[in-house]
């Protein structure tokens, strides 16, 4: 963990909004498997795990329109229509994720106990980030869950300041956490502390690069700062 003031950082926070995948849970195989699912029902090339890892974190619309080939990949509607076909893998594939990160709910359950509230915020489809969070951590640990809507996706702060409004939290008194750049340009655009998590898909010097905050190691060293 980067060295940081920790007693300040507790004593500020009252809201920690966390990114989901990669962040919370190793969700990659559930990614890779729609995706090269939706690569043979079109007939193009497999992508292998480390290109699609590089592609994860905007949303699964920029995740398709990467993975596609590059020739095809400025048809914005034949893009709409392979996403289509993306979404009904995924509704397929994402049911397999079950457990988050070693040590992660235990943290959070702590930090929950101590007072903070949790929210989550992805820029996975709505539709599925419910179903995740719900299956993968505690019945009442998470104040709100959100996934991409209508609303302008990560790193736009829309979001995440609205989750911060609902529950009354200013965004000096937020933390947003996740694994990628996307996750650290969203706090800093919102006003809130943000953490970089380098046990995701993002290595920690990129999320130093960023700007981010304070970068953490492990799941557990979310008790070391806030707790």
């Amino acid at each position: 963990m980067e060295i940081f003031d920790r007693e300040a950082a507790a004593r500020k926070r009252k809201l920690l909004i966390f990114d989901f995948d990669g962040t919370i849970a190793d969700t990659i195989g559930t990614i890779v498997d729609a995706v090269n699912l939706t690569m043979d029902a079109c007939g193009y090339p497999r992508r292998t795990r480390e290109e699609i890892r590089r592609a994860i974190g905007h949303s699964s619309l920029y995740l398709i329109r990467c993975c596609m080939p590059e020739e095809l990949s400025g048809d914005a509607a034949l893009v709409d229509r392979v996403h289509e076909i993306y979404k009904s893998f995924y509704a397929q594939t994402c049911v397999t994720c079950k457990e988050c990160y070693d040590g992660f709910s235990e943290s959070v359950c702590a930090l929950k106990e101590k007072g903070y509230l949790i929210a989550v915020l992805s820029n996975k489809l709505d539709v599925f980030i419910q179903d995740m969070v719900r299956a993968v951590l505690p019945e009442g640990l998470v104040s709100v869950a959100m996934g991409k809507t209508e609303l302008p996706a990560k790193p736009d702060p829309t979001a995440p300041l609205l989750i911060a409004s609902r529950l009354g939290i200013s965004p000096e008194h937020t933390a947003y956490i996740g694994d990628s750049e996307v996750d650290v340009q969203t706090g800093l655009n919102g006003g809130m502390l943000a953490v970089g998590c380098s046990w995701g898909y993002r290595p920690r010097d990129l999320l130093i690069s960023t700007g981010a905050h304070v970068v953490l190691d492990d799941p557990r060293d979310l008790l070391n700062l806030f707790g």
